[in-house]
């Protein structure tokens, strides 16, 4: 699908990203914006709904990690290269 830029800025005019590394305090950080500034909070799991009904641990491995790892420990020590992905 392509979709030029002046569509894609005037649709995202208002939105902002904030990134980090894992435990950085993001999510705490988008919380007390949205709530300050009266903003939708969209989290990385926002789109939960959707993808638990359709993601597949053989073709997603890294929607589904929840799924495929046997504690939080095991997440939270992923390699930095299973991180990036």
């Amino acid at each position: 699908m392509k979709i030029d830029n002046n569509i894609i800025k005037y649709y995202l005019r208002n939105v902002r990203f904030i990134t980090g590394t894992a435990y950085a305090g993001k999510s705490t950080m988008v919380a007390m914006l949205a709530e300050k500034y009266e903003l939708v909070q969209c989290g990385e799991n926002y789109h939960a709904r959707v993808a638990d009904e359709i993601r597949d641990p053989e073709k997603q491995p890294n929607l589904c990690y929840f799924q495929t790892m046997k504690n939080w420990q095991e997440f939270v020590n992923r390699t930095p290269e299973e991180y990036e992905r």
